[in-house]
């Protein structure tokens, strides 16, 4: 569920700036921010810690899945541009500023959009996540794909 929280807030984010672009406002640029730096820290969480490990993929699932990381990638990169800059327009309100703050927060929200629809191919396409499909298994930890240690052919252990 927590990879929803990007795709909300990160779309939000780029409404929101957009209107602030053509009506600026204090209490909606700090809205802005908050938003923003919200879906830049889902997006960042979603993607290092609780995104569930793979195992046995076909070649076509795993381009989709890397295709998926790297619009991921892009959605954490943008959004946290798009946060910088919006934090910087508080201090220095320049149209030109706001503009570029506007491109990198919908960059973000494409990039989220794109990486949610690669999520999406990947479990209802190739049937990876439903009841355990295709998932690493740990015995122990948690199975929210955090907490865990790999094991890999060349390990020794």
């Amino acid at each position: 569920m927590v990879v929803h929280i990007p795709i909300v807030l990160l779309l939000l984010a780029a409404l929101l700036q957009l209107v602030a672009v053509f009506r600026p406002s204090g209490p909606l640029n700090w809205l802005t921010l908050v938003v923003a730096l919200g879906g830049t820290v889902g997006a960042y969480v979603a993607g290092t810690y609780v995104h569930p490990h793979t195992d046995g993929l076909s070649n076509a699932a795993q381009a989709a899945l890397e295709t998926h990381e790297t619009y991921a990638d892009y959605t954490v990169w943008l959004g946290l541009a798009g946060t910088l800059l919006k934090g910087i327009t508080l201090w220095r309100p320049l149209k030109w500023l706001e503009g570029f703050t506007a491109i990198a927060l919908v960059g973000a929200g494409i990039a989220v959009g794109l990486a949610g629809h690669q999520g999406g191919a990947l479990t209802y396409l190739y049937g990876i996540g439903p009841r355990g499909a295709y998932l690493e298994q740990h015995e122990e930890g948690s199975a929210d794909g955090n907490r865990h240690e790999h094991k890999h052919p060349n390990d020794k252990h």
